[in-house]
């Protein structure tokens, strides 16, 4: 062990630092609070709105009407749930894997929590340490893998004055080193700060609600206030009816339907995927997910396992027993990196020679050697960096270059029958060369075909060497894997042009993996990027959907939308397809929902204008479409449907949408006025209303869910059926009368005639869509 020259900091220097706030102490901010998750679902707009609703209802003593709540309590239920789950399952994955560390304090070396690290305190690390806090080299030399901070896996050699950051690994050598960082000042901490500054990813289907919310909201207000002054002084109406009625349009005009619907899908693939050891941290995630047409690899930890394994080895000299050379000298060298972990793997350890000399590895010799007890030296390195026989010297190196070229990585085994001290040895004569590589993961290849057939363009982007990166690529048949380049050549200005032409990115730094995906974005693609290291942190806070794997850092892992539990990269596929099944699902269900919108809004402005009574009561709606929309669409959320979503989410909905709401909102005024001019009672209409709301929804689902299949068509029949049971169960309950000859009359009349009326309405919708989509694209052009 080294024996430091300096005695550390004593009691007064360091009582000194901590009351300064010099310490290591870092807030632990890896989850929302409980509170928090509590305040932020339960204190919305949304729920602030069906609240005021719900107390007018029971200001009238119609409690039954104010069922709608459900809906909210449901969907407060659900968000709180999936939350809650993410924030104990996170809670449970370690942020740093030390906890404790030797430090000289007092003349003494004592073992201290990291916490307890104070600013200029001499560290001792060696062989299997994680690097606490930031600091540098005062005596020793380390070899330290940064793969996590900068994703390049090769060590790097530490000597004194070189720099050390906090959570990269020691893996071999022994130092005293002096903190030089702690706390938020260091270098893991800064790139998490930045992180949390980078804007909140916004996503379709939630923006889309959101729009919906922000314009309903202009009318829903202005619309209530009218309706229910027409009704009470203008028509007449009574106090409670009116109230009621009121209510029934606003809770019509406001989609918690949708809401709801989108919850309890993007929920229960939520808890699917947890079955498969994914866990989803940003329940929305799944609809960027769902439109992916580029996604961003990291090498080490995705396509790689990060562990090295011998995969040849070209025997120079037959005679040689090389396995017992190289079991010999593993017994004996202290090397820990992941070449000589990977030699261990191949070459059982042996001690059936006895070593004098032993030279362990360094980054800046490049070899190794071993003298044993009358048998010379062996050498374990690279080729260049031994001195050959130069007979044979450059056959060797050629060979070297050839398998380098492949991303191997080559060492040579050399001897010579010289026992005086190595840098004085020379023609060593070649034995044999190991080629080693990364492990490539299960399944990679099948999962990279699996993109390919998907049209999911794949990038590679790495800290390592490009050539290496690039070979690697090839190996699982990435497509363009031969087109790569080193980042650490480019200048920003020319990256637009490179992430379109190239599939590999080699020796990026952490803000160049943030650019590239920031211009990926700006070049129209949905970005999914995987990462388990903080130099991927901030690329992941950019990209529309951010994966990480467990076993990486805790910056990672927070920073991500899902999580990784077993590092199972060929999980995503099954996330992808997961992901499109929820997203297209909510929207052929999404466009049921809106279909009460629409002909919410335009009834209520209909009834302002022409009519007499709005015809619904909250009941009434709150069963139709449970019957129509709710139980139906839940149970056929479960359908597989897994083509690749498209961008237009909100058109979608409103070309499925406004139609029959249209069809609704003007066959319900005709109703009303035709009904009132008959002298129909507003039971009578109410009845005749809601079946012809219903006679509509049968349209719409027919054109949504063609019954290509039995589960379908036995769905419908039975939520048909009890909707017309609680219509006649349920008549008082409903406030529903008996319908007339010329009320039925009027009935099947408009029934008979609202296909046309929804062919019609969809034919001008359509046409007034793609003028405005035309106007569009030409107002596009002319700003290039």
């Amino acid at each position: 062990m080294i024996k430091s020259t300096q005695s550390g900091l004593n009691s007064d220097e360091v009582k000194e630092r901590e009351q300064n706030g010099q310490t290591n102490h870092i807030k632990k901010t890896s989850s929302r609070s409980y509170a928090k998750i509590f305040f932020v679902n339960v204190f919305t707009f949304f729920n602030l709105i069906n609240i005021v609703l719900f107390y007018l209802v029971y200001l009238t003593g119609s409690y039954y009407n104010g069922l709608f709540i459900l809906v909210i309590f449901s969907n407060i239920v659900i968000n709180l749930f999936q939350e809650i789950r993410s924030k104990r399952t996170l809670d449970k994955l370690a942020i740093l894997t030390v906890s404790k560390t030797k430090v000289y304090r007092d003349h003494q070396l004592v073992t201290l929590p990291i916490d307890k690290i104070v600013i200029d305190d001499l560290l001792l690390l060696e062989n299997g340490d994680q690097v606490p806090s930031d600091a540098k080299v005062i005596e020793g030399s380390l070899e330290i893998n940064e793969s996590l901070l900068t994703g390049e896996v090769d060590n790097v050699y530490k000597t004194p004055q070189s720099e050390l950051f906090s959570g990269s690994f020691v893996t071999s050598g022994q130092a005293i080193c002096q903190v030089i960082h702690v706390g938020e000042d260091n270098y893991i901490q800064k790139i998490t700060r930045e992180a949390k500054a980078i804007k909140k990813q916004s996503y379709l289907i939630q923006d889309s609600l959101n729009k919906i919310i922000k314009g309903i909201t202009i009318v829903l207000v202005p619309l209530c206030v009218l309706l229910f002054v027409k009704q009470y002084f203008w028509s007449g109406v009574a106090i409670n009816r009116a109230i009621l009625s009121t209510v029934a349009a606003a809770v019509g005009m406001f989609p918690e339907g949708l809401y709801l619907l989108t919850s309890v899908a993007l929920t229960i693939s939520a808890v699917y995927l947890s079955r498969k050891r994914v866990l989803v941290q940003e329940l929305n995630c799944i609809d960027a997910l769902a439109r992916v047409d580029t996604l961003c690899l990291d090498k080490t930890g995705t396509i790689t396992k990060g562990q090295m394994i011998v995969e040849d080895l070209i025997k120079i000299d037959d005679a040689c027993d090389v396995a017992s050379i190289i079991g010999n000298m593993m017994a004996v060298l202290p090397d820990k990196n992941p070449t000589a972990l990977a030699l261990r793997e191949g070459f059982p350890e042996s001690s059936s020679r006895v070593a004098t000399t032993v030279v362990p590895f360094s980054s800046d010799r490049k070899f190794s050697c071993v003298s044993f007890e009358g048998d010379g030296t062996y050498f374990l390195g690279a080729s260049a960096f031994m001195k050959l026989d130069p007979s044979k010297e450059q056959d060797i190196l050629k060979l070297d270059k050839k398998h380098s070229k492949l991303g191997y990585r080559v060492l040579t085994l050399g001897y010579s029958d010289s026992t005086q001290a190595f840098d004085q040895i020379k023609d060593i004569q070649p034995i044999a060369m190991f080629l080693i590589t990364d492990t490539i993961r299960e399944n990679v290849i099948e999962t990279l075909a699996f993109f390919n057939r998907q049209h999911v363009n794949c990038k590679i982007i790495s800290g390592d060497d490009p050539t290496t990166v690039s070979q690697i690529a090839q190996r699982v048949n990435l497509p363009g894997a031969e087109k790569y380049i080193d980042m650490s050549e480019v200048a920003d200005e020319d990256l637009e042009d490179i992430v379109e032409n190239y599939q590999i990115f080699g020796r990026v730094s952490p803000q160049q993996k943030k650019q590239i995906v920031i211009t990926l974005k700006a070049l129209g693609h949905t970005v999914a990027m995987t990462g388990d290291g903080v130099n991927d942190v901030l690329a992941l806070k950019e990209a529309n959907c951010s994966i990480a794997m467990a076993s990486g850092v805790d910056a990672a892992r927070q920073a991500s939308d899902i999580v990784l539990l077993d590092n199972q990269f060929e999980a995503i596929p099954t996330i992808l397809n997961e992901g499109r099944r929820v997203i297209n699902n909510i929207t052929r269900a999404g466009s049921l929902v809106l279909i009460q919108v629409v002909y919410s809004i335009l009834l209520t402005a209909g009834t302002l204008i022409v009519g007499f009574k709005y015809p619904f009561e909250p009941i009434q709606l709150t069963v139709l479409n449970a019957c129509f929309v709710g139980i139906p669409t839940f149970l056929l959320n479960f359908e597989l449907d897994f083509n690749r979503v498209k961008s237009e989410f909100l058109p979608t909905l409103f070309k499925k949408a406004f139609p029959a709401g249209l069809s609704i909102a003007v066959g319900s005024l005709l109703i009303i006025n035709l009904g009132h001019i008959f002298g129909s009672s507003p039971r009578a209409l109410s009845i005749m209303a809601i079946l012809y709301t219903a006679w509509n929804y049968l349209i719409v689902q027919r054109n949504i869910y063609p019954t290509k299949t039995s589960y379908r068509s036995i769905v419908f029949i039975v939520t048909h059926t009890i909707y017309f049971i609680a219509l006649i169960i349920g008549k008082n309950l409903l406030s529903l009368g008996n319908i007339s000859y010329i009320n039925l009359i009027l009935l099947v009349a408009l029934c008979f005639y609202s296909v046309t009326f929804q062919k019609l309405f969809s034919k001008l919708f359509n046409q007034s869509y793609n003028r405005f989509k035309s106007k569009q694209a030409k107002k596009q052009v002319m700003k290039l």
